[in-house]
């Protein structure tokens, strides 16, 4: 998670793939199944995909999931299949790790062209750097 434009198109593909193509990819093998016994779909998203937090593809993907989610609980309604949706947020999870966070931070700065990172600064780098504080096993907490 960092400003948009501090990534290139690839982080948004792995970001993307991981989070909603790959549980679209499985949602589709099993829709005839599911359909077949009234199943239910339970997909876990994240309380980002209701709250743009940052830029980057974390919050699109997780948008995406909510967007598919709904639109597939409509078309699934006809065969009796549920689509239920969990939304977690603030959980100490690989996402809130603050050493990943911020080893993520350096490595997006440190491709950015050097007009970028003046645009920014350096200082909005180490107070970006430094919101992320303090993870416990319920909460992110910010400065």
């Amino acid at each position: 998670m960092a400003p948009t434009d501090w990534m290139q198109l690839d982080d948004f593909y792995k970001t993307l793939d991981v989070n909603l193509m790959g549980l679209i990819g499985i949602t589709l093998k099993l829709l005839p199944l599911l359909k077949k016994n009234k199943g239910r779909i339970v997909n876990v998203s994240s309380v980002l995909g209701r709250l743009a937090f940052l830029g980057g593809g974390y919050c699109v993907s997780k948008w995406g999931v909510e967007a598919f989610s709904d639109t597939l609980r409509r078309d699934m309604h006809h065969f009796g299949v549920k689509v239920s949706i969990i939304e977690p947020g603030f959980f100490k999870t690989g996402v809130t790790n603050t050493g990943d966070i911020e080893r993520d931070l350096q490595r997006l700065w440190n491709q950015l062209t050097p007009e970028a990172r003046d645009s920014y600064g350096e200082k909005y780098f180490l107070d970006s750097s430094n919101h992320f504080v303090d993870c416990d096993e319920k909460e992110l907490r910010f400065r």
